[in-house]
């Protein structure tokens, strides 16, 4: 899966930065897992980096079908109810936690289901 990166400047106050570095620091020296770090709070909008890469892959795949049927945002947009601009960060990764919900909107206006399954851990 490749596509274009945007990188943004992030302002952040020295005191930002300082936390964010601590924080750094304490993750490497502890090496805590998903559950313990979840479990300590203040995490509530961390999302699992096996989970990410599903939703971003599934996200790709959508992209990929709405130009394959010549398809712009703006004609999804239509067919779904849903912003262009949150389609297109959807599209772009920009959006890490969309709902299923969304996921199977997009898909059922592109003639697509959505497919979930349960596997072994």
């Amino acid at each position: 899966m490749s596509g274009k990166r945007i990188h943004r400047k992030l302002d952040r106050t020295p005191e930002e930065l300082a936390r964010l570095k601590a924080t750094r620091e304490r993750l490497q020296r502890e090496k805590p897992t998903v559950e313990q770090f979840l479990a300590e709070g203040g995490h509530e909008d961390a999302v699992p980096l096996g989970d990410l890469l599903v939703v971003h892959q599934i996200a790709h795949r959508l992209k990929e079908a709405r130009r394959r049927l010549d398809l712009s945002l703006a004609d999804l947009s239509l067919k779904t109810g849903i912003d262009p601009a949150a389609l297109a960060r959807l599209e772009n990764g920009e959006q890490s936690n969309p709902t299923m919900e969304t996921l199977a909107r997009v898909a059922t206006a592109l003639g697509k289901r959505l497919v979930c399954d349960l596997q072994e851990a």
